[in-house]
């Protein structure tokens, strides 16, 4: 039951606590005690333990880690506090120092084992450090055993150091298997879970080095700091900052360090002396040679273990360096960033937000506001945040800074051109807008002069006209009154070829009508080849003014013979129907040719009147050779 498991766990650190504490005090006030120095450190890292074990078991109560942490705690005190000289029944137990924290990094971060292997385990090292401890003791109360059991201990000892690489390799085993939120539990456990073998194989270089075990005390002085510490930060607050990198780099190093370990003992043991014997210049040039080797080694090995430890983070790291050659080469947009981050990630739901640059609000690539997480992490560029990803709230753990770190060039390079779209977008709605205005305008205006001004301009002399017939024969009014209408009729003549230059009320009967009436201007010399639908009256009006100021060019400038327009609709088509697409504008003349879009005239306000409905006007017309202008008009689907 959960209440009595908390209740044994409980009573397990306060005996733990007690015995060191009684141990420590009687240690101290007796003469076994060791030195100063060697006390105190003892005593504290005991207290670093039992500390900790007091927090798991508070934040924790069902798991059995707490126990653990504090027996490792009061084995450091029990077995370092006495001089290692006097220990004589005892002399085997600094196998104590490391049994709690084997233990630990197999039941780390469940509390259980990962499977009856790894149970079986952590039966036969606790088995083998007991019989190692009697073997010791057998030794020291019977001394005329130490002969025949000489060989029997030291192979429990090299089955201890075998299996203390076996429990140190149980996080390893676990990870592969484990679910998000273990994961991140058992980061922490790698990066401390080394100091275990690293302890030992200082133990190994003293002895091959200095001929003495004098290095293990720091290796031992880490391992009471970091396995503790590492077991409560997983169990307690496993999110509190990402160590992915430390803990590649640390197993890394370590493996390197092995390695150069083993060589270093089969040149020892091939030349029958431990390096205290070499000349120095063999060791150094050893040494050296080492060094480099493994200065070489150190990246693919770390590339490697980050592969097998963090697939995702790989994954991530590789596809956005593909991503990044391809936007080099031209044959990918940066926006395929976010695409890339799900997959490579396994998350369909994560989504890439962007720091508006106008009002700083976060949203999408395609400008719909969105907003971040818990997961969320915050993007920079050179100081400032240009983001967001927000993977999906499900997630267990951030994305992993060199991640974000690496898609940070692509999600700024998608920012901008983002709002570069978005502000080209707007401009050329405004520009739209602003056009269909002046459009709706010179229709108003033109329906204003041809219904308003004129009809009364007409009105008017049609009554002058009556008062003419009833003036009499005085010749001095019926002069008047001819000289008067004939001003009005000027007039009128005058309001309707302004009306036609602000919209040509043509237009009113279609495009085709339009040109038609154009044409009659000049007869025999104005072909039209025009098959035109409804067109908004915007695309109509343009198409125009286009066939109007190139057949004028042509007749006034270019002195052409043949004028041939040809207006033709160009469509695409889905399931359903066929929809028009653009309207093809081209004006053809044989004239002496030499025209062109320049700073100012008719075809410069032709090609912006164009632009403005998204569409495009080009000119040909080398000298000699006639004259083609040619406009292609959106006209809507």
């Amino acid at each position: 039951m959960p209440g009595a498991a908390h209740r044994g766990h409980r009573v397990v650190v306060g005996v733990c606590w007690i015995g060191s504490t009684l141990f420590a005090a009687g240690a101290g006030l007796s003469p076994i005690s060791a030195s100063w120095t060697v006390f105190v450190a003892a005593c504290a890292l005991g207290a670093v333990s039992l500390g900790l074990a007091t927090l798991v078991l508070r934040r924790a109560p069902g798991t059995p880690l707490a126990g653990w942490l504090a027996l490792a705690g009061m084995s450091a005190v029990v077995t370092c506090t006495v001089d290692g000289a006097r220990l004589g029944a005892f002399s085997g137990s600094w196998m104590l120092l490391y049994l709690p924290f084997a233990i630990l990094l197999l039941l780390v971060p469940t509390g259980h084992p990962a499977g009856p292997r790894w149970g079986l385990a952590g039966a036969a090292i606790t088995a083998v450090t007991g019989v190692f401890i009697a073997l010791c003791a057998a030794q020291w109360r019977w001394p005329g055993l130490s002969a025949p059991t000489m060989l029997p201990s030291v192979g429990l000892l090299l089955v201890f150091l075998g299996l203390l690489v076996v429990c140190a390799a149980a996080p390893v085993a676990r990870y592969r298997h484990a679910g998000p939120a273990q994961r991140r539990q058992l980061r922490w456990v790698f990066l401390s879970g080394v100091s275990l073998p690293v302890t030992l194989l200082l133990c190994w270089a003293s002895y091959l080095v200095l001929g003495n075990p004098d290095l293990v005390g720091i290796g031992l002085v880490v391992m009471y700091l970091a396995i503790p510490m590492a077991t409560t930060i997983a169990v307690v607050r496993p999110g509190l900052f990402d160590i992915d990198r430390a803990a590649v780099a640390t197993v890394t190093a370590t493996l390197l360090s092995l390695a150069a370990l083993i060589i270093l003992s089969v040149a020892a043991a091939s030349v029958g002396l431990t390096m205290t014997q070499w000349s120095p210049t063999a060791a150094l040039g050893s040494t050296a040679a080492l060094v480099v080797a493994a200065a070489l080694a150190y990246r693919p090995l770390r590339r490697a273990l980050d592969g097998l430890l963090y697939p995702e983070r790989g994954r991530a790291l590789g596809e956005l360096a593909e991503l990044m050659q391809r936007v080099d080469a031209g044959v990918s947009r940066p926006e395929e960033v976010e695409q890339v981050l799900r997959r490579a990630m396994r998350d369909p739901d994560l989504v890439i937000g962007y720091r508006s640059l106008t009002d700083g609000r976060m949203q999408t690539a395609n400008g719909l506001p969105v907003s971040g997480n818990a997961m969320s992490v915050r993007v920079l560029v050179r100081g400032e945040q240009i983001g967001m990803i927000i993977p999906c709230p499900n997630r267990t753990h951030r994305p992993a800074p060199e991640i974000v770190s690496a898609a940070a060039p692509m999600m700024d390079a998608a920012r901008l051109t983002s709002e570069l779209a978005r502000a080209t977008a707007e401009t050329e709605a405004s520009r739209q807008r602003m056009l269909r205005a002046g459009y709706q305008e010179r229709r108003r205006l033109e329906r204003d002069l041809h219904d308003g001004a004129q009809q009364r301009l007409v009105a008017l002399g049609m009554r002058l006209r009556v008062l003419q017939r009833t003036a009499g024969t005085d010749a001095g009014v019926c002069e008047s009154l001819d000289t008067a209408v004939a001003e009005l009729g000027t007039a009128v003549a005058e309001l309707r070829q302004l009306a036609h230059g602000v919209r040509p009320s043509a237009l009113d009967d279609g495009l085709a009508f339009a040109l038609s009436d154009l044409a009659r201007q000049a007869p025999g010399i104005i072909e039209l080849d025009v098959h035109a639908a409804e067109l908004p009256d915007a695309v109509a009006t343009t198409a125009y003014y286009v066939v109007s100021e190139a057949v004028t060019n042509a007749l006034r400038h270019a002195g052409a013979s043949r004028i041939v327009v040809a207006v033709h609709h160009e469509t695409h088509s889905d399931r359903a129907r066929t929809h028009p697409h653009q309207l093809r504008v081209r004006v053809t003349d044989d004239g002496c040719g030499g025209a062109g879009i320049r700073g100012t005239g008719g075809l410069t306000g032709l090609h912006d009147r164009v632009g403005a409905l998204g569409g495009s006007l080009s000119v040909a017309s080398p000298t000699g050779a006639g004259t083609l202008v040619e406009a292609v008009l959106p006209c809507g689907s």
